[in-house]
């Protein structure tokens, strides 16, 4: 997938969380999508060619930058990449 590509399928992932409620904030120059007590990064790492959740249960952690890895969605998915993403943030973070 090319960098055209990547930046697409970044911005179609930014929308399920839009969708799923969550609010874009910035912390730290970082964006970060804020859900209850739920702070996450998506992050694209070029060397597993996927994106990477990265999540953190409070703003004062989020504030440190202490954020957990979470799930990663390799671009090998595909389409199912953006459901797969929207099914894990439903379980696991709404």
């Amino acid at each position: 997938m090319d960098e055209i590509s990547v930046d697409n399928t970044k911005d179609r992932l930014e929308n399920v969380f839009r969708e799923l409620g969550f609010e874009l904030i910035r912390i730290g120059g970082a964006a970060v999508f804020r859900y209850r007590e739920n702070y996450l990064k998506l992050t694209y790492i070029a060397t597993f060619r996927a994106f990477v959740i990265e999540y953190a249960g409070s703003i004062r952690d989020a504030e440190n930058n202490v954020f957990e890895d979470g799930d990663t969605y390799p671009l090998d998915l595909g389409e199912r990449l953006i459901d797969q993403l929207r099914e894990d943030i439903i379980r696991f973070y709404c």
